[in-house]
């Protein structure tokens, strides 16, 4: 009797490690798989698009605090003022790509794995609240496809949220004198959660990308061409920012 459990012990253990190494191979593909093509035009000129956007927001955010903090409150604002304007250009691109990657999702071919969102890696409340909320739901999903479409749309409406949080900043500010430091130091937490989302966005692209026929990578590299060119504004830009400061 007692070989006899110990030999339905061992068995019972063979076969929970061959399903952890078939998982551990399967998984490693899908990594793979979701990797966007390094060399892909569509994927680069979105990250560096995207990258070059925040950039400019750091920039024109750390002038508008030095600016307060040596107490030049009116050139402050008015550089707050051109962080405002190219804050809105960014929101656009990010949930305009996240409408886009929504629309060819029923394209992709391959299983697209999601990834995680944590309400720690984020520091606004709006975002963190909602990731805390929300970000849980796709466990409970086993279909990649839907898994990876409410991801999506989690991005978005954290976007929204924050888009929206960061208006009702902007305006106590204006109305309140007083709380312009406060703005700033809340604008600075919001930035870093844009610049998040956005990457996250990168990803979730990068990965559907990676997943599309041949046939429809043109049409979708065509619409992502009209998209960046809708919302490039690096030419003219810091050149404004510069003059206007000055």
């Amino acid at each position: 009797m007692v070989w006899a459990l110990q030999a339905g012990v061992l068995l019972v253990v063979a076969v929970v490690l061959r399903r952890v190494l078939r998982m551990g191979q399967t998984a490693s593909r899908e990594k793979v798989s979701r990797q966007p093509k390094p060399n892909s035009p569509v994927y680069l000129s979105l990250t560096s698009e995207i990258e070059a956007h925040t950039t400019i927001l750091g920039v024109l955010l750390n002038d508008a605090i030095e600016e307060q903090n040596s107490g030049n409150t009116e050139l402050a604002r008015h550089t707050l003022n051109l962080f405002d304007s190219e804050r809105q250009r960014v929101v656009d691109l990010v949930i305009n790509l996240q409408n886009l990657a929504l629309k060819y999702l029923p394209a992709a071919l391959n299983t697209i794995v999601t990834r995680t969102l944590s309400d720690r890696s984020f520091r606004s409340e709006p975002v963190s609240d909602l990731i805390r909320r929300q970000g849980n739901l796709e466990q409970f999903v086993f279909r990649s496809k839907l898994r990876f479409q409410l991801q999506l749309r989690l991005l978005r409406r954290a976007t929204a949220i924050l888009n929206e949080s960061f208006e009702e900043i902007k305006h106590d500010a204006e109305v309140n004198s007083k709380l312009f430091d406060w703005a700033l130091s809340q604008i600075d937490l919001h930035l870093h959660d844009l610049d998040l989302l956005a990457r996250e966005t990168l990803l979730g692209f990068g990965a559907e990308l990676a997943s599309m026929p041949r046939g429809v990578l043109q049409e979708l590299a065509d619409e992502v061409i009209a998209l960046t060119s809708r919302s490039s504004v690096l030419k003219t830009l810091v050149p404004a920012a510069h003059q206007q400061v000055r």
